[in-house]
Formats: C-alpha cells, structure tokens, sequence
C-alpha cells in the first residue's frame, strides 16, 4: 500500500500503525532527532569539564556567582549538573530543536505522500520559518518551565508555613505521588496544546499568531486523541523522571558520575524515542485532519 494512500483510522491504535508504516519506509525522518540527541550528548559533555581547563574559564564565572565556589569542585559539581543541563536542553531546544522538529515534520509529510525525503532542501525549507518557530517555541519552554513549577512551589511553601497536612493528607503523600502525577498530566496537556503549532508553520506557511491560534483550536477539537498519543510515548520517560528524582541517592550509593550517566540515559529515551514518536504521531494526525496530503 502505498503511503499517501494511508488513512488514519478513528481508533488511535491506527495511528501507531501508520508511524511504523511511514518511519520504516522512510527512516530519514529520525535523523534530525539523530542531530539534536547528538549536540546534547556534546553539550552534557562539555559540562561535565566545566570545573576543569579550559571550560573554566568560561563556566567558572557563572557557577561562581550564581552558585558559589563550592559547585567548581568535586563532586558537589554533580548536583549542579542537571539544573545547568536543563538550562542548556532549553537553549538548544529553541534555537536548535524548533528547526529539527520542523524538518521532521517536512519529512514526515513528504514520506506520507511517498515523495522523496531531501533533508537539504527540507533544511532551507524550514530555515525560512526560523523566527517563528523559536517564538513558538519560546513559548512552550517557558509555559512548561513556569506552569510546571507552581504546584510544588505551593506546596511547598504551604507546608513550610506550619501545616501538618492537606485534606487528611501529610506531605509525603502530595510530594512523592500527587506532584509527579500532576506535573505528568500537565506535561502531556502542554505538549498536546503546542503541538499543532509547528506542523501550521512548515506546512501550511502560518505566521506566528495564526499558528498558535490554529493549532491550539486543533488541539481542542482532538483533545482525547492528542493526549493518547502524546501521553503513551512519554509514559517512556517515567523511569528516567524517577532516576532523576533520585538522583542524589543514586550518587551516594554508587559515584557522583552516575548523575551523568541518567542525564545521558535521558537523551537517549526523551529526544531519541518520546520527541520522535510524538512528533511523528501528531503530524500524520495534523496531516488528516486538516487534508494536508
């Protein structure tokens, strides 16, 4: 059968059916997720020599003052490790990301029509949309990075305030289950609420509030069928959310290294395999229901 004639069923188990059809046809859709999920090995690495020449000289500066002298040296370095990477994953998520996201979403649709998969012009293709796609995608990092805070800050603060409990409930209940529970369902709805928006840059030629607009209104007219799929990949990632939650621990038991290892363990699942098959998902959704093939 050939791709463009693909149909992607009511039932959401067919949508799987069609990202295995069209990635194992076309396996050039993956490698701009190669591209990304390799700088950020390279970045993970490089911090990892910040406390050692020559990095210091540039990382030291930052780390000094922000931080304090003592996250120069080993190996309380470690425990700065993941906040400094996940600022660096947001940087090279909007400026790098947005662009390998919108040249997966090309290929995906070029794969689809069973045309061929030029990556090149795929390339020069998106670049004529760069501006808008790190707009929107400023956006997204930065409704996740402050909406995702708040729970647990309210908490927090809830709890530092002297109260014992919660509705019946002590801390430990609301911090180690309901937090990491609420901060996945708002991570599945936040991402299923951008997620539209690339695809009406790259493939329908929208600008930046159209875009948002569109894509968000597409989203609430396909909220189930986006939240499952959104929702299986990154159920993918939930181990690596509770090694990371535990992150401390597991250097003390083992090495301080060990924060990098789940860092890079991380790359691997959440760039290579959850952005991918979201991505690859949503477009062939997006490619449906607005006729784009």
């Amino acid at each position: 059968m050939a791709l463009r004639k693909l149909k992607i069923a009511p039932g959401t188990l067919a949508i799987w059916k069609s990202v295995i059809s069209v990635t194992t046809r076309k396996p050039a859709i993956f490698l701009p997720f190669c591209f990304i999920a390799a700088l950020e090995v390279v970045v993970l690495f490089l911090l990892c020599q910040s406390p050692h020449a020559p990095l210091n000289i540039i990382m030291g500066p930052p780390i000094r003052r922000i931080w304090g002298q003592v996250y120069m040296h080993y190996p309380f370095f470690y425990e700065l490790l993941p906040r400094l990477f996940y600022y660096a994953k947001i940087f090279l998520g909007i400026f790098f990301g947005s662009v390998t996201t919108g040249m997966a979403i090309c290929a995906v649709s070029l794969a689809r029509k069973g045309e061929p998969v030029d990556l090149k012009d795929i390339f020069r293709q998106v670049l004529r949309r760069y501006l808008t796609l790190i707009v929107l995608t400023s956006i997204l990092y930065v409704a996740v990075h402050i909406l995702m805070k708040q729970p647990s800050q309210l908490l927090f603060k809830y709890f530092r305030g002297g109260h014992a409990k919660l509705l019946f409930l002590g801390p430990k209940f609301w911090v180690t289950f309901f937090i990491p529970v609420l901060n996945f369902l708002l991570a599945v709805v936040l991402q299923g609420l951008f997620v539209y928006t690339i695809p009406y840059v790259v493939l329908k030629g929208k600008k930046f509030i159209p875009a948002l607009l569109l894509g968000m209104r597409l989203f609430l007219k396909l909220i189930p069928k986006t939240v499952f799929v959104v929702a299986i990949p990154m159920i993918l990632y939930i181990p690596v959310t509770m090694l990371r939650n535990n992150i401390g621990l597991l250097a003390d038991k083992s090495s301080p290294e060990t924060v990098g290892l789940i860092l890079f363990i991380g790359i691997l699942i959440g760039t290579l395999i959850v952005d991918a098959l979201i991505t690859v998902a949503t477009t062939l959704i997006f490619i449906e229901e607005t006729h784009e093939a």
